[in-house]
Protein backbone atom coordinates (compact mmCIF):
# COMPACT_ATOMS: atom_id res chain seq x y z
CA UNK A 1 0.00 0.00 0.00
CA UNK A 2 1.10 3.55 -0.71
CA UNK A 3 1.68 5.84 2.26
CA UNK A 4 -0.94 8.41 3.24
CA UNK A 5 0.61 11.81 4.02
CA UNK A 6 -0.83 14.67 6.04
CA UNK A 7 1.11 17.94 5.85
CA UNK A 8 0.64 21.34 7.49
CA UNK A 9 2.86 24.42 7.15
CA UNK A 10 2.66 27.46 9.41
CA UNK A 11 4.91 30.02 11.09
CA UNK A 12 5.98 30.57 14.68
CA UNK A 13 7.37 33.95 15.77
CA UNK A 14 10.56 32.58 17.29
CA UNK A 15 14.09 31.86 16.07
CA UNK A 16 14.68 28.44 14.50
CA UNK A 17 17.06 27.40 17.32
CA UNK A 18 14.37 28.06 19.96
CA UNK A 19 11.73 26.11 18.04
CA UNK A 20 14.09 23.15 17.58
CA UNK A 21 15.03 23.24 21.27
CA UNK A 22 11.35 23.16 22.29
CA UNK A 23 10.64 20.24 19.93
CA UNK A 24 13.53 18.14 21.21
CA UNK A 25 13.49 18.84 24.96
CA UNK A 26 11.80 15.87 26.70
CA UNK A 27 10.48 18.13 29.50
CA UNK A 28 8.81 20.41 26.95
CA UNK A 29 7.65 17.63 24.61
CA UNK A 30 4.83 16.67 26.95
CA UNK A 31 3.69 20.32 26.87
CA UNK A 32 3.36 20.59 23.07
CA UNK A 33 2.43 17.03 22.03
CA UNK A 34 -1.37 16.74 22.35
CA UNK A 35 -2.65 14.21 24.92
CA UNK A 36 0.90 13.43 26.07
CA UNK A 37 0.96 12.81 29.82
CA UNK A 38 4.60 11.78 30.33
CA UNK A 39 7.87 11.16 28.47
CA UNK A 40 10.75 8.90 29.48
CA UNK A 41 14.09 8.91 27.69
CA UNK A 42 17.55 7.86 28.75
CA UNK A 43 20.07 10.48 27.77
CA UNK A 44 19.64 13.30 25.29
CA UNK A 45 17.30 13.09 22.32
CA UNK A 46 19.31 12.27 19.20
CA UNK A 47 19.01 10.02 16.16
CA UNK A 48 18.61 6.44 17.37
CA UNK A 49 17.19 7.42 20.77
CA UNK A 50 13.97 5.80 21.94
CA UNK A 51 11.33 7.69 23.91
CA UNK A 52 8.58 6.06 25.93
CA UNK A 53 5.51 8.28 25.73
CA UNK A 54 2.27 7.97 27.67
CA UNK A 55 -1.02 9.08 26.09
CA UNK A 56 -3.68 8.54 28.74
CA UNK A 57 -3.49 4.81 29.51
CA UNK A 58 -1.69 4.03 26.23
CA UNK A 59 2.09 3.82 26.22
CA UNK A 60 4.00 3.87 22.96
CA UNK A 61 7.63 4.10 21.94
CA UNK A 62 9.00 6.67 19.54
CA UNK A 63 12.20 5.82 17.67
CA UNK A 64 14.01 9.00 16.62
CA UNK A 65 14.88 8.51 12.95
CA UNK A 66 15.60 12.10 11.88
CA UNK A 67 17.63 14.55 13.95
CA UNK A 68 19.57 17.33 12.21
CA UNK A 69 19.73 20.46 14.40
CA UNK A 70 18.22 22.97 13.91
CA UNK A 71 16.32 21.86 10.79
CA UNK A 72 14.72 18.41 11.09
CA UNK A 73 13.30 16.12 13.74
CA UNK A 74 11.21 12.99 13.29
CA UNK A 75 10.15 9.66 14.73
CA UNK A 76 8.54 6.32 13.98
CA UNK A 77 5.98 4.95 16.43
CA UNK A 78 6.27 1.46 17.88
CA UNK A 79 3.10 0.20 19.54
CA UNK A 80 -0.59 0.34 18.62
CA UNK A 81 0.08 2.74 15.72
CA UNK A 82 3.12 0.82 14.46
CA UNK A 83 5.08 2.54 11.71
CA UNK A 84 3.16 5.84 11.95
CA UNK A 85 5.78 8.53 11.26
CA UNK A 86 5.92 12.19 12.26
CA UNK A 87 8.43 14.67 10.84
CA UNK A 88 9.18 18.34 11.49
CA UNK A 89 11.02 20.56 9.00
CA UNK A 90 12.08 24.00 10.25
CA UNK A 91 13.09 26.86 7.95
CA UNK A 92 14.14 30.33 9.09
CA UNK A 93 12.14 33.25 7.75
CA UNK A 94 12.44 36.95 8.54
CA UNK A 95 11.83 37.10 12.28
CA UNK A 96 10.07 33.72 12.47
CA UNK A 97 10.37 30.02 11.72
CA UNK A 98 8.37 28.16 9.10
CA UNK A 99 7.28 24.83 10.58
CA UNK A 100 6.25 21.94 8.34
CA UNK A 101 4.63 18.98 10.10
CA UNK A 102 4.22 15.82 8.07
CA UNK A 103 2.58 12.68 9.37
CA UNK A 104 2.89 9.53 7.27
CA UNK A 105 0.79 6.40 7.67
CA UNK A 106 1.36 3.24 5.64
CA UNK A 107 -1.75 1.03 5.78
CA UNK A 108 -1.06 -2.67 6.18
CA UNK A 109 -3.87 -3.69 3.82
CA UNK A 110 -6.64 -2.35 1.60
CA UNK A 111 -9.09 -2.92 4.45
CA UNK A 112 -6.91 -0.87 6.81
CA UNK A 113 -6.74 1.91 4.21
CA UNK A 114 -10.54 1.96 3.85
CA UNK A 115 -11.06 1.97 7.64
CA UNK A 116 -8.45 4.71 8.10
CA UNK A 117 -9.86 6.94 5.37
CA UNK A 118 -13.60 6.38 5.97
CA UNK A 119 -13.65 5.90 9.75
CA UNK A 120 -10.65 7.80 11.14
CA UNK A 121 -10.05 7.55 14.88
CA UNK A 122 -8.41 10.97 15.00
CA UNK A 123 -8.54 14.25 13.16
CA UNK A 124 -4.97 14.70 11.91
CA UNK A 125 -5.44 18.33 10.86
CA UNK A 126 -6.80 19.25 14.32
CA UNK A 127 -3.87 17.35 15.89
CA UNK A 128 -1.32 19.28 13.81
CA UNK A 129 -3.00 22.62 14.61
CA UNK A 130 -2.85 21.74 18.32
CA UNK A 131 0.89 21.02 18.04
CA UNK A 132 1.50 24.43 16.48
CA UNK A 133 -0.73 26.21 19.02
CA UNK A 134 1.08 24.49 21.91
CA UNK A 135 4.51 25.37 20.49
CA UNK A 136 3.45 29.00 20.12
CA UNK A 137 2.28 29.02 23.76
CA UNK A 138 5.67 27.70 24.89
CA UNK A 139 7.76 30.04 22.71
CA UNK A 140 5.95 33.35 22.80
CA UNK A 141 5.72 35.53 25.91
Amino acid sequence: MRPVRYTMIDHISAPIENVFAALTDPRRLERWLPACAAVKVEGPIRKGARLQVQFGSRITELDIVDFHPPRTFGWVERGPRKDYKTFFQLDPTSGATAVTIQEVWTPSSLGAWIRGRCFPKRNVQRHQKAILRNLRDILTP
